[in-house]
């Protein structure tokens, strides 16, 4: 694609408040708007223009994940500097690309409308934290602003494990240092070892997708570092189960036992659209692993959690459906946006007993 073309097409991004451009070989670019799809032009996207593009963008070991998995993700800088993750993924032998803009900076905790137990996961000296959430749920973007928190602590050493680096921390009273997968060590759970080897306090690991980059975080939680640990799940059950079924059979009581002791925490996020502006709000699951809640884990009840959840509100904890009311209630996302994330519609939205009509 010619580069100016290119760049216009990322600055309408940023003209339009666009959440993405995407490219597909036979149509026009189109700019995501809201829940929108607008053309950025008016001349189809050839397929010769992605595959010259992506040729750019991808290294040997990116080409080679692509090949396995049939998608690839990666950073791509502007012309202007503006850096957009690149989501590059193949189907019927043509590829596609889908740009989305990475802010410059991390935002702050506080400013993300996340529920405060959140935040408070960060004064944690030691354990685990996972973090759950598919693509687009805002997932990366929260464990950036937990790491900038733990940055203002002069007492943490931070190791960041990322598969790409997409928010760049500035120096702040932490020591702070970002890795990335395929860059500067050959694997995550590499990277976790390596980082235990330097004395760090607490790691960051962007996703964990394999039995031994789990093992290795788990390994290092219970070595006394703060382990905060993406996963790809919308639910703390689901992002549970994903972990625990990483593992053997055979492994897995033993797997559940460690888990139960090390789990501090965990929080499951999706965006919804805001009601009364333009923008997304997250709407979380929060998790605190008290008695009860690691019971069930070691004991494999994790169909308890959600009761469990909803039994320990004191504590800070919530449902999506406890959330999605809380949001209701303050009126930022609207009744048919929440009851399409709804697990009980009923309890977001209850409903009046029906009254016998009159004859």
């Amino acid at each position: 694609m010619d580069p100016k073309r290119l760049e216009t097409l990322l600055a309408a991004i940023t003209r339009l408040g666009a959440s993405a451009l995407h490219l597909v070989p036979g149509r026009n670019p189109s700019l995501r708007v809201k829940r929108q799809f607008v053309n950025g032009d008016d001349t189809p996207v050839l397929a010769g223009e992605i595959e010259e593009m992506t040729r750019d963008m991808l290294f040997s070991d990116h080409r080679a994940r692509l090949a396995a998995d049939g998608q690839v993700e990666v950073l791509y800088v502007s012309r202007s500097g503006q850096r957009y993750r690149a989501t590059i993924a193949e189907a019927a032998g043509t590829h596609s690309l889908v740009l989305h803009p990475v802010p410059q900076a991390p935002q702050q905790v506080d400013a993300l409308d996340l529920p405060e137990q959140v935040g408070l996961m960060v004064r944690c000296r030691s354990g685990l934290v996972l973090v759950g959430g598919f693509f687009g749920s805002g997932k990366s973007t929260t464990m950036a602003a937990l790491v900038e928190a733990l940055n203002q602590d002069p007492s943490r050493h931070i190791i960041t494990i990322e598969d790409s680096i997409r928010f760049i921390h500035q120096q702040g009273a932490a020591l702070l240092h970002q890795r990335e997968v395929g860059t500067h060590v050959a694997s995550a759970a590499e990277g976790i070892r390596q980082a235990m080897a330097s004395g760090v306090d607490a790691i960051m690991v962007s996703d964990l997708v394999d039995a031994e980059t789990t093992e290795a975080a788990i390994a290092a939680a219970e070595s006394g570092c703060l382990v905060f640990a993406g996963i790809q799940a919308a639910s703390i059950v689901g992002a549970l189960t994903e972990l625990v079924s990483m593992f053997p059979l055979e492994q897995q009581p033993r797997l559940r036992a460690r888990l139960s002791r090390a789990l501090r925490g965990a929080m499951a996020q999706s965006l919804l659209h805001r009601m009364h502006r333009v923008g997304r709000i997250p709407v979380v699951e929060v998790l605190i692993g008290n008695q009860a809640a690691r019971t069930a884990i070691r004991n494999g009840n994790l169909q308890d959690l959600p009761a469990i959840m909803q039994r320990y509100r004191g504590l800070g904890m919530q449902t999506t459906d406890i959330a999605l009311r809380s949001l209701l209630n303050r009126h930022l996302v609207g009744e048919d946006e929440a009851l399409l994330h709804a697990s009980n519609r009923d309890e977001v939205v209850p409903r009046g007993p029906t009254l016998a009509p009159a004859f």
